[in-house]
């Protein structure tokens, strides 16, 4: 079986060494995610999340990743698999606590059945532990080949930038900020009335209700906004390069947080914790984002 024995070599690679600690990573997430559906069902989400990192990990040019994470010659099409594997890699080493589970919930019955039943228990062991793992596996796999899809449009976007540096090189070379600052009035502006008014009739009601329901594809938009103005800043060189990774993956990482602790603490709608923990993070990352654009690159 070529492929398990190209994923055990990897899990012991030096080169899937940031993989593998994503991996061991993702595990305590999965615990508290499938803590109360283990062992009849297991959560993949934290597993999905380590596959997308690996992926823009080992699929970013500008990494220090040359050996691994080199285009090889295919800008935008065909990539090398390379991304997919570190996917696996975190996937089978996040898949512990689920295999930890089924294995322990098959011994159980092996020992409070008797007869044939203790055969055909026996039997679904050597099934069930694989079925696991690579039931991880293709989910790290998943959000690997996500990230690596991601990392394939920056790239894009990098070099478009690159090509018309030279024509742009006086004046705004980004118009993206203008929608990250009506993003600073919106937010503020839908939740103070949403939530300090209540409106609970009438057009005020139906106001507020659109305005939130309008808010979070907004807010989509808006983190991809700030994500090409910082990506057009960095390629075009105004004596300042923002962080975009920072500046996106903080609203990210505070959802992440959010949900699990929602989960944790069993509310009742953790997405919804998750999505204005989104928001609120997304807007100040915004508030800093502009600060630090106006100090560095409009003064310059």
């Amino acid at each position: 079986m070529p492929p398990l024995r190209n994923t055990l070599a990897d899990l012991t690679d030096e080169r899937f060494r940031t993989a593998v600690l994503l991996g061991i990573a993702s595990i305590p997430f999965t615990v508290a995610l499938s803590w109360e559906s283990a062992p009849t069902s297991f959560s993949v989400t934290a597993v999905v999340a380590a596959g997308l990192l690996a992926g823009l990990r080992y699929a970013d040019r500008s990494a220090e990743n040359g050996d691994v994470g080199l285009l090889e010659g295919y800008r935008y099409g065909k990539r090398p698999a390379v991304s997919r594997r570190a996917g696996v890699v975190v996937g089978v080493v996040g898949s512990v606590p689920a295999v930890g589970w089924a294995t322990v919930r098959v011994l159980e019955l092996a020992w409070t059945v008797s007869g044939w039943r203790t055969a055909a228990t026996a039997v679904v062991l050597p099934v069930v532990v694989p079925f696991v793992a690579v039931l991880f596996a293709l989910s790290g796999g998943v959000g690997a080949a996500v990230g690596d899809w991601l990392v394939a449009r920056i790239d894009r976007a990098r070099d478009e930038v690159a090509s018309r540096a030279n024509s742009d090189s006086e004046g705004d070379v980004s118009g993206w900020w203008r929608w990250v600052a009506a993003y600073i009035v919106f937010v503020p502006t839908v939740l103070g009335y949403a939530f300090g008014v209540e409106p609970e009739r009438g057009a005020g009601l139906v106001l507020s209700v659109l305005a939130l329901f309008v808010l979070v594809p907004f807010s989509v938009f808006v983190a991809v906004a700030l994500f090409k103005d910082a990506i057009t800043l960095g390629e075009v060189g105004r004596g300042w390069a923002p962080n975009y990774w920072a500046y996106v993956g903080v609203p990210l990482g505070a959802y992440a947080v959010a949900y699990l602790a929602a989960t944790i603490g069993q509310s009742t709608n953790p997405s919804g914790v998750g999505v204005y923990a989104f928001l609120i993070a997304l807007w100040l990352s915004s508030v800093v984002y502009l600060d630090h654009r106006r100090r560095y690159v409009d003064a310059s």
